[in-house]
């Protein structure tokens, strides 16, 4: 029973609640069945109270709005409402025969736990400590996967506008089974499970979303992909991410990896009147700039609950300076043996140009194709802005509107000082390259003197641009008490552009040197030339680009659920979505600078020392020289060059999807256990025209083509109550993931400067999965969580690449494609890559999990709590490196260990935690080209850390630190480790206050 004409009582989700007793009822105690859903909270109410016979008063102002836990199995009924609040910092006390929610009158922020225990599990728990920030979030999630009957894992708000870590996917990261790839030394896309960013589907408040930017050409360059970049969205924008693992029929297809669920500030997420205001400073070790982060939300909420408004906006900047150093692979042969030194030993000089034989290479000699220093400046902007909009008039229905828009620009400077005669085959390239002297380790040159090297500062500056918006409506309708109805509209765009402009300076036939034995990651390289006479150089090409990436959404869905009983509910749906990827690319090479002085187009003063970052060995230059891009496009560019299209990017993608799905959830008990389970299938039929470019006679030209096929995707979950603190859980199902866009265009991409060609396939199927997952799962109190889980997913359709190795001139493509030709000729040898529906592959692995607030412990100890989990995958599949020949090894983009830990001490006043992730080797490309067998990135682990002090109820002063370690990201090739690309990016510290109304 709710009485109205209490105002100033509550509840909600309570991940915390008090429960204080005057007079207790008969049945508080007594235990008993429950099958209470989570929802409504006075809906909620009114279950309880019919199945205690406890009557339970609350205020409607206060109701409204809020939602509460399920509450399932047996326990008390003390125990049952304690569940039933989890999350809302609401408190129950007994007046009388009464129960009466009231609001808690502590700190913003803080919530009491449980202040007299009188039963049932989270009743016996410590009377006084107070939950914030983080162990709050915890908390909160701990509850929504205990709740969960699919396998989803969550990461809440610490409180409004305040996300456990100041980047999206380092949060996400945190989740067992997750790792990231960074960019600009923060998180940039993630890997579930071992398959990679393509394999995960982002769900944006309800709505499929891809948001795409672009990266150094080291890291992928531009996103043409179905990976989503999360580096666009400031992390103050959401509230809650959910990870789901096992899907249910109701969720939407794509993702067989998971599908992460982003959910954006609403207004009755914290009922009544709030502002927020945050502040932050940010500082790079690399640079001397300081970057400002800021962040306000205002939400409000009538006081009789029908309206909510609330809008937030967040910006920040930040500069960072990576120092490393690249070889762009390591190749062999292409010398000229009459070149080479006499004093060389004649069985090293018989190795330098032993033929290619992929696999086993006995005797070849390897060197750096393009050994080469770089720093890159990245300088970004980040802004965030949302509304959401509430009405809800009566329980019956809710209607929610979400605007988002989002947009990060980004500067980022490329300084390469490289010796670029061992990448190049012509004659002007390594057949003219002498060799004096050199050392051999195994198979690999690691240090040695040269003559007639070219010698290149490549500058480069590129603009990024993404811009994202999304506008969702959505509306549930109860006609009647078993009947709902949830409707769902929106559309969506991400509209990404990057303007490359480059300058290359040139020096020819000098004496150059490197060695790889101090350090082989970073060697000392010596160069016949002074590195800062601008004398000693002249501009050789101005490479003007432009790139630029369109996705556009729109969604529509209705889903029903009619509630038969308390045990059983049957759901139906519809979706339907229409997406249309569209890419191109402009370009222009412009050779008439050629032999240009360059002095008037550089910095006055050096504006960078190379390796502050790095363990630079003694012996490596500090500076070279420097375009200034301010100064000199006005002068090399003064007529705006006119950029030709360049067909070969020319690419679009429609995908239509219509999906159907039918689901039973059920709750009831099989002998004397509790058990929830959901189960149905999905069907999805998928209509893709692709449009690309073809070669014909050597010239480009377009091509349509259409396909249409259809998935059945059943899906079973089930969580089986051992008892009132253990769960087994058990899901299959059957998914799929889309292949790729850019392969499912037809026609290719050339890449001078890899020397790769990548040529789509219109006909691919989709990826295919059937997945299991287990879990035994313990929850010995509120803040603790322990479980195992083992998974395997069976992959039917694995789409992999057949690689040929073959000279561009035989491919019959254009030769125009090949610019100025001083990069690679037509002779050079490029790898060709398709993608194919291979034989299929499985996965298996095993996620543990544990976490636990040490409330237990005396003293000033009972502040502390940890969290850590560790996952171990395991898959592996063949991959075709010639017409005849296929290797076996381990997935792209898997990791066969990562793992997470987290320490953390919170009081109400202040606290601070230190996180490290790890993340084992994985690989990026079979095979790793030029007679490479692989190609990679090495094993690494970032620590970070935060501190905060609450100054008062309102103010607090924050202190973080990401990546103190300064840990590199180390690219490599070849299972013998030879370096790629090897940067460090330095430490990160922010300093900030947050202020609470």
């Amino acid at each position: 029973m709710i009485c109205a004409g209490l105002s100033s009582l509550a509840i909600a989700l309570a991940a915390t609640p008090a429960v204080a007793s005057a007079r207790m009822p008969a049945s508080w105690t007594t235990p008993g069945n429950f099958a209470i859903p989570a929802g409504d909270l006075r809906s909620s109410i009114s279950l309880y109270s019919r199945a205690t016979g406890i009557q339970v008063v609350i205020a409607a102002n206060d109701a409204a709005g809020r939602r509460s836990a399920a509450v399932r199995g047996r326990t008390t009924a003390q125990a049952a409402l304690t569940t039933m609040l989890r999350g809302t910092g609401l408190v129950a006390r007994m007046q009388g025969d009464l129960v009466v929610l009231q609001q808690e009158t502590v700190s913003a922020g803080a919530y009491p736990v449980s202040t007299q225990a009188t039963g049932g599990d989270e009743a016996e728990e410590s009377s006084d400590i107070v939950v914030t920030g983080l162990r709050k979030s915890l908390e909160s999630a701990i509850a929504a996967r205990r709740d969960a009957i699919g396998l989803t894992d969550s990461i809440f708000a610490k409180d409004i506008a305040a996300f456990p870590d100041t980047n999206v996917a380092e949060s996400i990261q945190r989740i067992p089974g997750v790792q990231i790839t960074r960019d600009a030394g923060e998180g940039r896309q993630i890997a579930v499970r071992g398959l990679n960013a393509d394999f995960t589907r982002v769900r944006l408040n309800g709505m499929e979303a891809l948001a795409t930017t672009g990266t150094t050409d080291q890291r992928g360059a531009v996103n043409r992909s179905r990976s989503f970049d999360f580096n666009i969205f400031a992390s103050e924008l959401f509230s809650r991410i959910d990870v789901v693992k096992a899907r249910s029929p109701s969720l939407d297809e794509g993702g067989i990896a998971a599908t992460v669920d982003l959910h954006t500030l609403r207004p009755f997420d914290n009922p009544g009147f709030h502002v927020v205001a945050s502040g932050q400073a940010f500082w790079a070790t690399r640079t001397d700039d300081v970057g400002p982060r800021a962040a306000l939300v205002v939400s409000k909420t009538t006081d009789d609950g029908v309206w909510g408004a609330l809008v937030s906006a967040a910006y920040s900047r930040r500069q960072v300076i990576e120092d490393g150093h690249q070889t762009l692979r390591w190749a062999t042969g292409g010398w000229t043996l009459a070149n080479v030194a006499s004093t060389i030993d004649p069985a090293l000089r018989g190795r330098l140009n032993t033929p290619a034989s992929r696999i086993v290479q006995p005797d070849q000699l390897f060197y750096p194709r393009t050994p080469r220093y770089f720093i890159f400046d990245h300088d970004q902007k980040r802004l965030g802005l949302t509304g959401a909009f509430q009405f809800r008039p009566s329980d019956a229905l809710h209607v929610n509107l979400d605007v988002l828009y989002a947009r990060l620009k980004s500067s980022r400077l490329e300084y390469f000082l490289d010796a670029q005669s061992f990448s190049r085959t012509d004659a002007a390239g390594l057949p003219q390259t002498t060799i004096k002297n050199m050392v051999v380790d195994g198979n690999d040159i690691v240090a040695a003197e040269f003559g007639n090297v070219d010698n290149r500062m490549d500058n480069r500056r590129d603009l990024n641009d993404t811009k994202f918006h999304q506008i969702a409506l959505t509306t549930t309708w109860k006609p009647t008490d078993r009947l709902t109805i949830d409707l769902l509209a929106g559309v969506e765009g991400s509209d990404y552009s990057v303007d490359t402009r480059t300058l290359q300076m040139l020096t020819n036939n000098r004496d150059f040197s490197y060695d790889y034995r101090p350090n082989d990651r970073v060697p000392v390289m010596t160069y016949g030339f002074s590195l800062t006479d601008p004398s000693a150089v002249a501009l050789d090409v101005y490479r003007p680009r432009i790139n630029v990436v369109d996705n556009d959404y729109r969604v529509g869905k209705l889903d029903l659920a009619w509630r038969e009983n308390d045990a059983v509910t049957m759901k139906a749906g519809a979706a339907y979505t229409r997406y249309i990827f569209d890419t191109a690319e402009f370009g222009q090479d412009v050779t008439s600078v050629r032999g240009r002085a360059v002095a008037d187009l550089l910095h006055a003063t050096s504006p960078y020392t190379f390796g502050k970052a790095l363990d630079r060995p003694t012996g490596t230059p500090s500076q070279w020289l420097y375009v200034d891009f301010d100064k000199a496009l006005p002068l090399v560019d003064p007529n705006s060059t006119a950029l030709t299209r360049n067909p070969q990017n020319d690419r679009r993608v429609k995908e239509e999807v219509l999906a159907g799905y039918g689901q039973l959830d059920l709750t009831g008990e099989i002998g004397g256990l509790a058990l929830r389970a959901d189960a149905g299938v999905r069907v999805a039929r998928t209509r893709t025209t692709a449009t690309g470019a073809v070669i014909v006679a050597g010239v480009a030209q377009p091509v349509t083509f259409e396909r249409q096929y259809t998935d059945w995707l059943p899906s079973a979950n089930m969580v089986l109550e051992l008892s009132r603190k253990v769960q087994l859980r058990a899901s299959a199902n059957r998914n799929i993931t889309r292949p790729t866009l850019t392969s499912l265009t037809p026609g290719g991409q050339v890449q001078v400067n890899t020397r790769t060609v990548s040529v789509g396939n219109p006909d691919l199927n989709p990826f295919r999965a059937d997945s299991l997952d287990l879990a035994l799962e313990f929850y010995p109190s509120r803040d603790g969580f322990f479980a195992i889980g083992p998974f395997y997913k069976k992959i039917g359709s694995f789409i992999t690449n057949r690689t040929t190795e073959q000279t561009y001139a035989a491919s019959g493509y254009p030769i125009a494609f090949l610019g100025d030709q001083k990069v690679a000729q037509p002779d050079s040898r490029f790898l060709f890559t398709q993608p194919v529906n291979g034989e299929g592959t499985s996965l298996k692995g095993l996620e543990v999990i544990a976490q636990q607030a040490f409330t237990f412990l005396p003293g000033i100890f009972r502040h502390l709590g940890a969290s850590a989990n560790y996952t171990y995958t395991s898959s592996k599949t063949d991959y075709q490196i010639s017409p005849t020949q296929t290797v076996r090894d381990s997935l792209i983009g898997l990791s066969r260990h990562s793992a997470n830990a987290t320490l953390y001490y919170e009081t109400p006043v202040y606290g601070g935690r230190v996180s490290a992730n790890y993340r084992s080797r994985y690989l990026t490309a079979v095979p790793g080209a030029n007679d490479n067998d692989i190609a990679g990135v090495n094993a690494a682990t970032y620590v970070d850390a935060s501190l905060f002090w609450n100054v008062t109820p309102r103010f607090t002063v924050t202190l973080e630190g990401v990546n103190l370690t300064n840990q590199a990201e180390d690219q490599f090739v070849d299972s013998s480790d030879r370096v790629s690309s090897y940067a460090r990016s330095g430490r990160q510290l922010l300093a900030g206050v947050r202020w609470r109304m």
